[in-house]
């Protein structure tokens, strides 16, 4: 078996493809911390409140929700749809890693791994579809030049 060098072009597009998982992932993580925090901290200060509220002093935790008031409101909407875009990006970056291990084979990964990322792109909307464009590029390149050396002279 043959070692096929790695190119700039599938270094690029693997590291694209893992930007867009974390574009689509990690939202939904820091908003389900975020909230987890502030029923941890709700929790602990709750024998307090009573006593404060006593005296006149009254909190409500307005800096952690001004936080998570910043995120964008359909980060926890649709949190499959996250999964499925996250999961079609790395079957499309598979395919295209697999394509590009044996360039004169491969024919299958290599019409697939665009289908996948426009799959992605359709589910992820606009935001992810443009963080995914130049591996959609890429991927396209490589139906026509399967070697994925864009840059050597030998044409």
């Amino acid at each position: 078996m043959k070692n096929t060098p790695v190119t700039p072009a599938l270094v690029f597009l693997v590291v694209n493809a893992a930007v867009g998982v974390a574009f689509v992932l990690l939202p939904p993580l820091v908003i389900s911390f975020l909230l987890l925090l502030k029923d941890i901290f709700s929790v602990l200060v709750l024998p307090f409140t009573f006593l404060f509220g006593l005296a006149g002093w009254s909190s409500d935790m307005s800096s952690l929700d001004s936080v998570m008031g910043g995120m964008t409101p359909n980060v926890l909407r649709h949190p499959f749809q996250a999964a499925f875009a996250a999961l079609c990006i790395g079957i499309g970056g598979l395919c295209s890693v697999l394509a590009a291990a044996t360039p004169e084979g491969a024919q299958v990964e290599r019409r697939l791994a665009p289908v996948f990322t426009l799959g992605a792109m359709v589910l992820g909307g606009v935001d992810l579809a443009l963080i995914l464009l130049p591996c959609l590029g890429i991927q396209l390149y490589t139906l026509k030049r399967p070697e994925m050396d864009f840059f050597s002279r030998n044409k």
